[in-house]
C-alpha cells in the first residue's frame, strides 16, 4: 500500500468511500450522498500546501483517504486543524486508518499545524479506538448534538497537540 498526495483524478473513488459511509450513520452527519460537484469544488477550493488530502492506494485502487480542513477560517486559527480518515469498506481492518492518520500527522509540522481536533460520534467506537491509539485525548463532548433517522447522537471532540 502506497500513501500519497490526492489529485483531482482520485475524487471519485474519495467520494465513492465518503458516500459509503453515509448510510451506516457512524462517520459523518450527512443524510445524503455526496455529489461530484460538492467534492470537486470541496477539493478545490482548498489550500493543499495547509490543508492536504491524501490516499491510500492498494492493488485495486484507492482504499482510503484523509485530510486536514480548518476549524474556523480566521487567520489566528491557523495552527488548528480537524482531521478526517475514511476507509474504504474492502479494506477496513487491514490497519489502513492507522497508516493514513499517521501520514497525516507526519506531515502536521509541515502544514503549521500543532493542534488538531478529530470530531467522532460517540457511538463510533472504531474511530474513536484509532485515534485515542495515536494519543488524541477527549477535549469535549456535544451532547445529542445531531438527530440521525430520529435518534439522537453525542459527538466527541478528541484533540492531539505536538509536543514541543
Amino acid at each position: 500500500m502506497e500513501i500519497r498526495t490526492a489529485t483531482e483524478a482520485d475524487l471519485e473513488a474519495i467520494r465513492a468511500i465518503y458516500n459509503e459511509s453515509i448510510p451506516k450513520r457512524i462517520a459523518t452527519a450527512d443524510l445524503e450522498p455526496q455529489t461530484a460537484d460538492a467534492r470537486r469544488a470541496w477539493f478545490l477550493q482548498r489550500d493543499h500546501a495547509r490543508r492536504p488530502v491524501l490516499v491510500a492506494v492498494d492493488d485495486h485502487g484507492v482504499c482510503a483517504w484523509g485530510a486536514f480542513t480548518n476549524f474556523k477560517d480566521r487567520a489566528a486559527y491557523a495552527p488548528t486543524a480537524e482531521i478526517s480518515v475514511y476507509v474504504a469498506d474492502r479494506a477496513a481492518g487491514r490497519g489502513v486508518g492507522r497508516a493514513m492518520l499517521d501520514a497525516l500527522l507526519e506531515r502536521a509540522p509541515a502544514c503549521g499545524i500543532d493542534r488538531i481536533l478529530a470530531i467522532c460520534f460517540a457511538h463510533n467506537e472504531p474511530s474513536l479506538r484509532l485515534f485515542r491509539s495515536r494519543g488524541f485525548v477527549e477535549w469535549g463532548k456535544f451532547p445529542d448534538a445531531c438527530i440521525m433517522d430520529g435518534v439522537r447522537r453525542s459527538v466527541v471532540i478528541l484533540g492531539w497537540q505536538r509536543v514541543s
